[in-house]
């Protein structure tokens, strides 16, 4: 006799199988979430090793690219800097030196230097005047002269100094630069003034011995009359400009004045070249005065900066 076995179902199992049956898909349901909660979770935290290396090339791109805008930025910044102290430094020089020479004797500029060494040398007017008379050949010698009354060169009351000399009509330079010690000449020294008389009456004190006076050799058109004192002169040497004064007149030009005071005046001069000289006298002509023209070369760094200037000499005998 054959036995069949009845068909199994979920309806026709028992109340405990259908229990348990349900417990087992629930149990497997609810890890099928929680896995598929827990892989969403690690998807949104982590970065793969692709996106990281992206990551660091464009970081390390825009890195190079700001390093080089900022250095960039930073030498620009560094040589407007450089180029500004090289002009401010030259206009100093330059600006001084105008001022001083546009009030040099006449005639008084002249130019000292040898192959490594430029300098330029005049004589500042302490003040100037109108002679009232003068002794000029062939008139008799005297050892005084007499003046308007006059103030400096600030517009105060003159005050005789040591050293002090009296110029007139000077049309070379030899002429101011020669010996004082002659009786007949065109610079004399001042031994004292006279203020309370009018005119002023001015004692000159290179006398002769055996009584013999002084003599000027020869009359200014203008009757102009200049007191100075000690040269001044600018030297260019070793990259620097320097300024002398406080030394004697001396009829030998020389370069860098001995016994003198010097004070820097400007530094990174470009080197000293007999084949571009750094300081050029134009002399007088009928339709203009003497012009001292300058030129000045500045480096550092790499920076250059030339300042040509012409010095237009106001004065005249």
């Amino acid at each position: 006799m054959n036995v069949v076995a009845p068909c199994v179902t979920r309806d026709n199992l028992p109340y405990s199988s259908k229990t348990e049956q349900a417990g087992v898909g629930r149990s497997l349901l609810r890890q099928k979430n929680s896995f598929v909660v827990s892989r969403q979770k690690c998807t949104q935290q982590g970065f793969t090793l692709v996106e990281l290396i992206m990551v660091i090339v464009l970081l390390g791109v825009m890195a190079v690219g700001i390093s080089g805008f900022i250095g960039l930025s930073t030498q620009t910044y560094i040589n407007v800097a450089q180029r500004d102290e090289l002009v401010a430094s030259a206009r100093f020089a330059i600006e001084r030196l105008n001022r001083e020479v546009r009030n040099a004797v006449p005639n008084s500029v002249r130019i000292n230097s040898n192959s490594s060494t430029q300098c330029l040398e005049f004589l500042p007017i302490v003040a100037s005047t109108d002679y009232v008379d003068i002794a000029v050949a062939p008139e008799p010698a005297s050892d005084t002269l007499t003046v308007i009354p006059f103030v400096n060169h600030n517009n105060n009351a003159y005050i005789l100094n040591s050293g002090d000399i009296a110029i007139v009509y000077p049309l070379y330079s030899s002429e101011i630069y020669g010996d004082l010690t002659n009786h007949i000449g065109k610079v004399f020294g001042i031994s004292s003034i006279n203020t309370t008389a009018v005119p002023w009456i001015i004692t000159l004190d290179h006398v002769v011995v055996g009584g013999v006076g002084n003599l000027f050799a020869q009359d200014s058109p203008n009757k102009r009359l200049y007191i100075a004192n000690t040269p001044v002169s600018y030297c260019v040497n070793n990259g620097k400009l320097i300024r002398y004064d406080n030394y004697n007149i001396v009829a030998n030009s020389y370069v860098e004045p001995s016994n003198a005071s010097p004070a820097l005046m400007a530094e990174n001069l470009a080197a000293v070249s007999s084949s571009a000289p750094i300081f050029t006298i134009q002399p007088a002509t009928l339709k203009r005065n003497a012009q001292v023209q300058i030129k000045l070369g500045f480096t550092q760094n790499d920076e250059h900066v030339i300042f040509a200037n012409d010095i237009h000499l106001v004065n005249v005998p």
